[in-house]
């Protein structure tokens, strides 16, 4: 399965303008592309301003699934919804048909005032695509190894691959360029790490370092420092069967 990931320099609150700058880059995608990943909360940068919060039927999802369609792919992104009198940040994975499910995430940053806005998600979401079971997480959940274990039942596991769609800070660099590692060794899954270049609107910096890893933790490819830019990998499946079978650590899980 061929992934994309869209290390992009999003505009804070500028819905409009980053729709058209994900539709510039959109032009030139390969067209073997199978799963787009961007980073989270896509048309505005990371928020907590109600003010730009949508509802389910917004121009953000209404996007995701026209391009998805469109470009025959699946796409993989955060957007802050508004639903049922409260806020959520909600991590869809959109098919190719335009069918979406997501996941709403559940830790929410206590350095931040993110806690006093959104609600926490409560549920876990891994969704079939292509032969490959995939985790939905976003961004601050990969702090927290409990919330992203993986299962092991007689042989399969939960998922193949989780997915990280983040705003991660350059302060806090080394956890983000650490914690991926850990996470796909400790799962036996391959991990997607998308994140956001450039300088919000509270001055705050992201260096992007969004990442495909290996099953073993081992660097598949690697978006470089402070540039906007799309990267792409082949993932394969038969391997890390291959590999699980010959190291089934899933039979010695707590």
């Amino acid at each position: 399965m061929k992934i994309a990931i869209f290390q992009a320099n999003t505009v804070d609150n500028e819905i409009e303008s980053n729709l058209k700058r994900y539709n510039s880059f959109l032009e030139t995608l390969d067209a073997e592309t199978d799963l787009l990943v961007f980073p989270e909360m896509f048309t505005t940068g990371f928020t907590i301003n109600i003010n730009y919060a949508e509802t389910m039927q917004g121009k953000g999802l209404s996007w995701l699934k026209e391009k998805a369609i469109e470009k025959q792919i699946a796409i993989s992104t955060t957007i802050l919804i508004e639903e049922d009198n409260k806020y959520v940040n909600r991590h869809f994975f959109v098919m190719p048909d335009g069918k979406y499910e997501y996941y709403d995430k559940k830790h929410l940053f206590c350095l931040s005032k993110e806690p006093r806005v959104i609600t926490p998600g409560k549920e876990k979401k891994i969704v079939t695509y292509k032969g490959w079971n995939i985790a939905l997480f976003t961004c601050y959940d990969i702090r927290f190894p409990f919330w992203c274990r993986n299962t092991y039942n007689n042989g399969n596991y939960g998922y193949d691959i989780a997915i990280y769609s983040s705003s991660w800070d350059s302060a806090r660099n080394l956890a983000w360029t650490s914690l991926p590692v850990a996470r796909a060794i400790e799962n036996v899954a391959y991990v997607i790490g998308v994140n956001r270049v450039g300088i919000d609107n509270f001055n705050i910096k992201y260096v992007g370092d969004s990442v495909i890893l290996n099953y073993k933790g081992e660097e598949l490819v690697r978006a470089q420092q402070n540039k906007e830019e799309i990267r792409y990998h082949n993932i394969d499946k038969e391997s890390l069967d291959k590999f699980r079978r010959s190291f089934p650590v899933g039979r010695d899980w707590d």
